[in-house]
């Protein structure tokens, strides 16, 4: 039997990088929708979320898999460490320079674009020691004020996709937490980890809660991608359990909550073959190119200054519009905030 390990090892290319930037692509979109339209508007023709029956909309679930991935990685990039500051000043690196770039770029934005927010902040010294908090302390909160975009469908919010940085770094913080105390060499207690918070996660879905923001959802999607990287010895590797996953999922889609439910395992199972087990050669150049940190960060706000012109609020011309200076804007990431740490260290060939 073929395994995810063995895979991993005989792979000399993956599509993880090609996979993460689908993945920014599907926030964008699905952003686009309340972007557009008002709070709400996903409700209102975002095509995964009809589909599924507002189970899931192309954002969640992108959000959902970026955990997922970092999971692996993260797992992975504890156990090649040699020391405990050599993984926290990786984690710190890839985390900090983007998203201070991004914090300064939206503010940009914001004090160029919004005269009604310029005017109420006046001489803005307040808002400036604000930014600098928000850029210390992974935070948002300069980038919310009364008047930023006040004019727009979704108003008041500059950057409505920094919420997730924080808790990812909090998960960085957890799996050093989980190597410092050794317990990466019990992995059937990781994997016990998992399953109480699955299962906690599973209730909230059929109790009908809004799981958007609950860390379970997150910590169910990293610690299983954290298993997946200890267990991939017994994990079979096979295009038919993909292709019965993906079967499966599309019955669930129908019949809430069940595609919620299912989607960890089975969409989890999903991204690892098509990470691993196809060949996209048209996206080779993903390999060494990871553009979906700095082309999620800043997409946001691009969105919102398309917004601002209202014949441009129909969510699929807001995406088309806003996505190429996405590109541009993750190039300047890379640039400047991603050769911060190694792109080999970490986005090898085998992906960890």
């Amino acid at each position: 039997m073929n395994t995810l390990g063995n895979q991993i090892e005989n792979c000399k290319n993956n599509n993880l990088n090609a996979i993460r930037l689908m993945l920014a692509l599907a926030v964008i979109l699905s952003h686009s929708f309340p972007l557009s339209l008002g709070l709400g508007g996903e409700a209102r023709g975002e095509p995964l979320a009809s589909f599924t029956h507002q189970q899931e909309a192309f954002g969640s679930v992108a959000v959902n898999l970026f955990f997922f991935i970092s999971g692996m990685l993260i797992t992975a990039s504890w156990l090649r460490s040699k020391t405990m500051s050599d993984f926290l000043m990786k984690r710190v690196l890839r985390i900090y320079p983007a998203f201070i770039t991004a914090i300064g770029f939206s503010g940009v934005l914001i004090w160029i674009f919004c005269p009604e927010f310029r005017a109420g902040v006046g001489h803005g010294i307040h808002w400036s020691l604000s930014l600098l908090k928000d850029s210390v302390f992974l935070t948002y909160n300069s980038l919310a004020w009364h008047g930023i975009f006040s004019g727009n469908p979704f108003p008041n919010t500059a950057n409505g996709s920094l919420w997730t940085i924080p808790i990812e770094f909090l998960c960085y913080l957890l799996v050093a937490i989980i190597g410092l105390f050794c317990l990466f060499k019990h992995r059937l207690l990781v994997l016990l980890a998992l399953l109480v918070f699955f299962l906690a996660y599973s209730k909230s879905l059929f109790d009908g809660a809004d799981t958007h923001f609950l860390d379970r959802r997150f910590l169910t999607y990293f610690l299983l991608g954290t298993s997946v990287w200890l267990w991939r010895d017994k994990i079979p590797f096979s295009k038919w359990l993909a292709l019965g996953c993906v079967v499966v999922l599309l019955v669930a889609s129908q019949f809430k909550p069940w595609f919620a439910v299912l989607f960890p395992i089975l969409g989890g199972y999903c991204t690892l073959w098509v990470g691993y087990g196809l060949k996209i050669n048209f996206l080779n150049w993903t390999e060494k190119t990871d553009l979906s940190y700095g082309t999620y960060l800043y997409a946001f706000p691009v969105q919102q200054m398309v917004a601002m012109s209202s014949s441009l609020r129909c969510p699929w011309i807001n995406f088309l519009v806003a996505t190429p200076p996405h590109f541009v804007a993750g190039m300047v990431e890379l640039a400047f905030g991603g050769k911060a740490i190694s792109r080999h260290e970490e986005h090898s060939p085998q992906g960890f």
